[in-house]
């Protein structure tokens, strides 16, 4: 018998999940919310998505499409929310009034936003329940139309934390079977911190602002838009990110490293503007733009919260909110998750430490 998973989620991620785990033989109960479903109609008429690209060019058979999340999740061990980090309160609200003992919650990515789920638990009472998070999607990937998703690339490694880390090993190893490229970092937050979006796209983005309004979409941003001195900056934002890293004890990866695979440098402008999988990928078409929306008040802001709380300064990821907030017309420190939605506001380094490993 095949074992069963919960995609929840009909966007990019969601479909390139529910396709490619359907395609390597697991059983999946993809779900998306009612007042979305309209946008994938086609999908849960036939139950059918067609993938195309790095993991494989099929057209797969979805075992279930629904917008009921306790069918989605009922006899299910591990569910995998792939949404946007705007909706991951929701969807905590949402699971923990139906989750049971027993079952995985990981996030696709999470960007701290595990310890959302984690603190909804935890109200809740609800014992043995393991949530995990990683550091981005599994997949580069984008829909081409109704049930169509193209992946260009699969992410190797995809870094993954848990929570409670006290946890990792076991989680770690059952849900390998999925995505065996998976490799354990120390905590949820030092997986957060190993995202590559609030690095990428953020001064990249930010920087390129005037040219994305004026291109409308004719632009390939991991090329055109990673000039030398984009890469400069963003190296400059990366050294913060690392300041924190060290803060915690947790080991100071160089992104570069981890961006798209196809080279292995330590150059960041190098490793993006020369990886052809990036290459292919225009946009964005304007600030409405999750790079913009979401990478700034939900990806690089929390970290910014983090950083001050424990006393780190990171002068130039608050000058990239400041801007991001003039540019999109609202407040990305206020927009994102605050350190209370999270769960940790009042927390010293150490007893952080201790409620990461512990929970």
């Amino acid at each position: 018998m095949s074992v069963s998973v919960a995609v929840l989620g009909g966007g990019n991620g969601g479909h390139a999940a529910a396709a490619d785990l359907t395609h390597r033989g697991f059983e999946v109960h993809l779900y998306e919310d009612a007042r979305f479903a309209s946008n994938m109609q086609k999908v849960f008429d036939t139950h059918c998505i067609t993938m195309a690209g790095a993991a494989g060019n099929a057209e797969v058979t979805l075992a279930m499409v629904t917008s009921d999340l306790a069918q989605a999740i009922d006899g299910v061990k591990y569910i995998f929310v792939a949404v946007p980090a705007f909706a991951h309160d929701v969807y905590a609200e949402k699971l923990t009034e139906v989750v049971s003992s027993g079952q995985i919650i990981t996030i696709l990515p999470g960007g701290f936003d595990s310890l959302i789920f984690w603190k909804k638990i935890k109200e809740k009472g609800i014992k043995d329940v393991v949530v995990a998070e990683t550091n981005t999607l599994p997949y580069a990937t984008r829909l081409r139309g109704e049930g169509d998703t193209l992946i260009m690339s699969l992410f190797n490694p995809l870094k993954i934390g848990v929570m409670p880390a006290c946890k990792t090993k076991e989680t770690v190893e059952q849900l390998k079977q999925f995505y065996p490229q998976l490799e354990a970092v120390e905590t949820v937050v030092a997986c957060g911190l190993s995202s590559l979006n609030p690095i990428i796209h953020v001064p990249g983005c930010v920087l390129n602002a005037g040219h994305i309004e004026r291109a409308k979409g004719d632009f390939y941003f991991y090329t055109e838009g990673f000039s030398s001195c984009v890469a400069r900056t963003t190296e400059a934002v990366d050294r913060e990110r690392i300041a924190l890293l060290n803060h915690f004890g947790y080991v100071s990866d160089i992104v570069a490293h981890g961006v798209g695979g196809a080279i292995i440098t330590d150059d960041i402008g190098e490793a993006i503007a020369g990886d052809p999988n990036f290459a292919k990928i225009k946009g964005p078409a304007d600030l409405k733009n999750r790079y913009f929306s979401e990478d700034i008040p939900y990806g690089i802001a929390p970290w910014a919260k983090l950083a001050h709380a424990m006393g780190i300064a990171t002068p130039l990821m608050d000058s990239l909110i400041h801007l991001g907030s003039a540019l999109l017309g609202f407040d990305c420190w206020e927009k994102g998750h605050s350190l209370e939605d999270l769960g940790i506001a009042g927390m010293n380094t150490e007893e952080l430490k201790n409620y990461l490993q512990n929970g």
